[in-house]
């Protein structure tokens, strides 16, 4: 391997219940998840792409578009509620079991961004080579609705602020309060020592990358947003 190694891994268990079958879903003539996979492909940065899956069927359509799929997910770790730490735990050790592969980077790429532009890819993954202090860096938006603005209620109806460093900040204009983030989750690079040793998917350092658009499927609404734009994409071409 060279000196910086960087895996690309693109998580994609079957089914869905917001959008049936959405990681395979056709659009715009391609299985949804095909254009992760040409991401992750056509980033000079990544030298290696595969895919985790629970599913046969995924597995194959992986594999026509390019990626590797060196193990089939093992059902438990492809629930609704099976944490993104224990798929990476899953591919890493059994890379390093099976292979004796070790990246020193990782990249992860939802299958529900069918949209994406490679130099965000390229810029996060030199930000982590170049910051040895960061241990992960997240793709980030600006927040359309502030926590400043928002409370918790309890049971008698009683409100309490969830931000409680700045005085009554419920009451202060917009423009006043510090600016928040949300994270878009389109793209996440870490270290792998953070998943083999922190046991966590950021670490304790992390870096934020800001990005303009978000074209994450999750609604049927999504899904017809992000077909137009691939559509009006490939018109200009």
């Amino acid at each position: 391997m060279k000196e910086c190694e960087v895996l690309a891994v693109i998580p994609a268990r079957s089914g869905s219940k917001s959008v049936v079958d959405k990681n395979i879903r056709i659009i715009n003539g391609k299985p949804m998840i095909a254009y992760s996979i040409e991401h992750a492909l056509k980033a000079p940065g990544i030298d290696r792409v595969i895919v985790s899956t629970d599913s046969e069927k995924y597995a194959e359509i992986a594999r026509k578009y390019g990626a590797e799929v060196p193990f089939i997910r093992p059902a438990e770790y492809a629930t609704d509620t099976a944490l993104d730490l224990d798929v990476f735990r899953h591919a890493l050790s059994y890379l390093k079991e099976n292979e004796n592969y070790m990246p020193d980077i990782v990249v992860q790429l939802r299958p529900t961004y069918p949209i994406r532009k490679i130099q965000d890819i390229e810029n996060m993954i030199q930000y982590l080579k170049e910051h040895p202090e960061a241990d992960s860096v997240r793709c980030i938006a600006p927040a359309k609705e502030i926590p400043y603005k928002m409370w918790f209620m309890d049971e008698k109806n009683i409100l309490s602020p969830i931000m409680k460093d700045v005085p009554e900040c419920y009451n202060m204009p917009r423009q006043q309060l510090p600016k928040v983030y949300y994270q878009n989750a389109c793209i996440d690079v870490f270290r792998t020592t953070v998943v083999t040793e922190k046991n966590s998917m950021t670490g304790d350092v992390i870096a934020g990358y800001q990005m303009d658009e978000n074209y994450d499927i999750d609604t049927e609404e999504d899904f017809l947003k992000a077909a137009e734009k691939l559509k009006a994409d490939l018109e200009k071409l």
